[in-house]
């Protein structure tokens, strides 16, 4: 946790080197989380990990600042919410109005589990956020959706960017087919097409995603870029 502010790039100037290749090691990705206004904070130490074979876990960084996965105790879901405006404008602005609306609608002790946190990329679909500990990406999020997710742990479709472990093209079908359980078998490129094999429903499918170089304004007020843009074909 780092209650203070983060800067455009706090990865590269908040942590250390230490905990950097700690997170390299274990194949990690590191987030910058803060509570927001008028919710206790947690403890500097305080980390947050998620993982397929432990779930969400809460913990204490040692002396070293490395976190102590020994004594971790399991936590409950969280919603990280973006709130990076020092990267990017749209994080801020739309990720803290959603927080501030979410709390108009939550309960205190659900909205004590959302986190503002640092930038997870894909701010032209701000507001953006993580649901832990299914590492489940979202974005365009609404106050509505967050309350359904925090109430129920259910939401729909239109908000689903695929799981942080997919590829981009895999987060595409992942979405398709949400909330269905899917296993991806394998991901193959034929040019700019990805032939994608899953296995759903108890039947193997294959999906076919197009990648395509496009203009896009990624950012609040910015100039557009180019970005690949993936989009679903249908199933084979």
């Amino acid at each position: 946790m780092h209650q203070g502010p983060w800067g455009e790039r706090p990865l590269d100037t908040l942590v250390s080197r230490d905990l950097t290749i700690w997170a390299n090691e274990h194949d990690a990705k590191i987030l910058l989380a803060r509570t927001p206004k008028g919710v206790d904070p947690y403890p500097l130490s305080t980390f947050l990990c998620s993982s397929r074979s432990s779930g969400l876990v809460v913990g204490t960084l040692n002396s070293q600042g490395i976190p102590n996965l020994a004594t971790t105790r399991p936590s409950s879901p969280m919603l990280l919410i973006c709130t990076n405006g020092k990267r990017d404008a749209c994080c801020a602005t739309f990720g803290r109005n959603l927080i501030t609306e979410s709390k108009k609608l939550l309960s205190p002790s659900l909205f004590g589990q959302i986190l503002e946190c640092s930038h997870i990329g894909g701010h032209r679909f701000a507001p953006t956020a993580i649901w832990l500990p299914e590492n489940l990406v979202l974005g365009r999020l609404e106050p509505h959706a967050v309350t359904g997710l925090m109430e129920h742990g259910g939401i729909g479709s239109q908000f689903i960017r695929g799981n942080t472990n997919l590829t981009p093209a895999q987060q595409v079908v992942h979405a398709s087919v949400w909330p269905q359980t899917i296993v991806f078998e394998s991901d193959e490129r034929l040019g700019t097409v990805h032939y994608i094999t899953t296995f759903i429903n108890g039947a193997t499918k294959v999906f076919t995603v197009a990648a395509t170089i496009v203009e896009v304004v990624e950012s609040c007020g910015g100039a557009s870029k180019s970005n690949t843009q993936y989009q679903l074909q249908g199933p084979v």
